[in-house]
């Protein structure tokens, strides 16, 4: 029976085979990352409370990276509260939040929105704008 991998020259096949551990390799580091979920709940209050305090986001850099679409468009955060509910997600933990924005003419708004927390290697702090 003939094999196409067969058919490659031997520095084509070398590289397939490291293609391929390198996948599998990737696959299991993912799951790997450790996850300090209490960490992340406390990374995500310290994110929120910055906000609401007036600061920017470049303020938590290096200790904590984040991003949130409304913060970067010059909202406010009036107020915030994590909701119980979390979702484990491989390194990552899902945090609800409850929110109060108020645009740059002052209106309101009230939203439940979903953030995505890592805490290894570094801890990130990303709103999940899907949701």
């Amino acid at each position: 029976m003939f094999s196409p991998f067969l058919s490659l020259s031997r520095p084509a096949r070398c590289l397939c085979v490291l293609l391929v551990g390198l996948a599998i390799g990737c696959q299991r580091t993912a799951h790997n990352i450790p996850l300090d979920q209490s960490q992340a709940r406390e990374a995500c209050t310290e994110f929120l409370t910055a906000w609401k305090d007036g600061k920017k986001v470049e303020d938590l850099k290096p200790k904590i990276i984040g991003r949130d679409s409304d913060w970067a468009a010059g909202k406010t955060l009036e107020s915030f509260e994590i909701l119980p509910e979390e979702k484990k997600h491989g390194p990552n933990l899902h945090l609800f939040v409850r929110r109060t924005l108020k645009d740059q003419k002052g209106r309101a708004t009230k939203q439940d929105v979903e953030f995505v927390v890592g805490t290894s290697p570094v801890i990130t702090v990303f709103r999940n704008d899907e949701t």
